[in-house]
C-alpha cells in the first residue's frame, strides 16, 4: 500500500517507496487520503502528477481510479496478473470509500504456499516481555509447521551459536492455537530464554536443516541512486528479510561503481553474523535507499 496525502501530493519519500517496490517487483496499489480536508484543484493536480508517473516509461503502470464496488472486484481479480495499479481516494474523518479498500483487501487471493513438508523455519519480526509467561517472539513461518512443545534451534547469536530452545505455547490473532504453518505469522512463548539473548532477524529453526552462520556473502547489486561513487571499504545498512544490520563491502568485480551500475560484491557484517538463504533479495541503504541486489553466495 503506497499512502499519499490528497494536501501534501507526491513527495521524495512516495517516490523513493514506489521505486523500491518495483525494483524489488512487488505489487503495488495506491490510497490518496486526507480528500475532505483538500481542495478540489489541489487533488486534481495531485491527481494528474499520481497518473503521469505510473504511466512513466520507469513504472509502466495502468492507473485505475476505484470508485464502486465492480471496479473492486476488477482491480482486485487482475492485482497481481498485470500492471494495473488501483488507485482508492479515501477520507478517515468522513469514512469516504473505506468500504472499497477493506472490500478489495478481502478479495485479494492469498499466495500459494507448498513448504509444508519442509524443515520448520521462522524469522522473527519482534520480541517482548509478557508478565506471567516470559519471552515471547513473533514474526513470519517460512517453511514448516510448529506445534507446542516443539524443540527448535534460536539463533544466531552473537557469537554464531544456534541453541536449543522450547515452545511453550503459540497464539495467532490473540487466541492460542494448536499449530502454526508456513506462510502464516504467529507468536511463540519461548522456555527460559530471556528477551535480552533475542533480536531482530533471529530464526527458529529445526535441527534437520544444521543451521550455519554467516559472517561474510557475495550478491548482484543494482545501484538505484548515489551521489558520488561506492567503492570498497563502503559501509551501509543492509535489510534482508527481518535481518538489519550495518556490512561492509569487503571486494567488487569493478573498482567503484556509480547509480545506475550492476557489480558483483562481497559484504561482511560488522556486529553479528545472521542466517542467510541464497536467492535471498538485499536493499543496501545509508538514508535514502542506495542499491538493491540478491544472495548469490555464502562464503562463512
Amino acid at each position: 500500500m503506497l499512502m499519499i496525502g490528497a494536501n501534501a501530493g507526491i513527495v521524495g519519500m512516495t517516490k523513493e517507496h514506489l521505486g523500491l517496490a518495483l525494483a524489488l517487483n512487488v505489487p503495488v496499489y495506491v490510497v490518496v487520503t486526507k480528500i475532505d480536508m483538500c481542495p478540489e484543484n489541489v487533488l486534481k493536480e495531485n491527481m494528474k502528477m499520481l497518473t503521469r508517473i505510473l504511466k512513466s516509461p520507469g513504472c509502466k503502470k495502468i492507473p485505475m481510479v476505484v470508485e464502486t464496488m465492480d471496479d473492486v472486484v476488477v482491480a482486485a481479480s487482475n492485482f497481481l496478473s498485470s500492471r494495473t495499479c488501483p488507485i482508492f481516494k479515501v477520507s478517515n474523518v468522513t469514512g469516504d470509500n473505506l468500504d472499497l479498500v477493506k472490500a478489495f483487501l478481502n478479495l485479494l487471493k492469498p499466495p500459494k504456499v507448498t513448504s509444508f513438508d519442509e524443515p520448520t523455519e521462522f524469522q522473527i519480526d519482534d520480541t517482548y516481555s509478557v508478565p506471567g509467561v516470559g519471552t515471547v517472539v513473533s514474526g513470519y513461518m517460512r517453511q514448516g509447521v510448529v506445534r507446542p512443545n516443539d524443540t527448535l534451534l534460536l539463533g544466531p547469536d552473537a557469537l554464531g551459536k544456534f541453541r536449543p530452545t522450547v515452545v511453550k505455547g503459540i497464539h495467532r490473532r490473540r487466541l492460542p492455537i494448536e499449530e502454526v504453518r508456513a506462510g502464516q505469522t504467529a507468536s511463540f512463548a519461548l522456555k527460559k530464554v530471556k528477551r535480552a539473548q533475542i533480536r531482530k532477524g533471529m530464526v527458529l529453526v529445526a535441527r534437520e536443516l544444521e543451521p550455519k552462520p554467516t559472517w561474510e556473502f557475495e550478491g548482484e547489486i543494482l545501484v538505484l541512486h548515489h551521489p558520488t561513487t561506492i567503492t570498497t571499504k563502503y559501509q551501509a545498512m543492509v535489510h534482508c528479510g527481518s535481518v538489519r544490520q550495518t556490512a561492509t563491502i569487503v571486494k567488487m568485480d569493478k573498482e567503484h561503481i556509480r547509480t545506475g551500475d550492476k557489480a558483483t560484491a562481497s559484504f561482511r557484517f560488522i556486529r553479528n553474523p545472521e542466517y542467510l538463504h541464497i536467492g535471498q533479495k538485499i536493499v543496501f541503504r545509508e538514508g535514502r535507499t542506495k542499491a538493491i541486489g540478491i544472495v548469490t553466495r555464502l562464503l562463512e
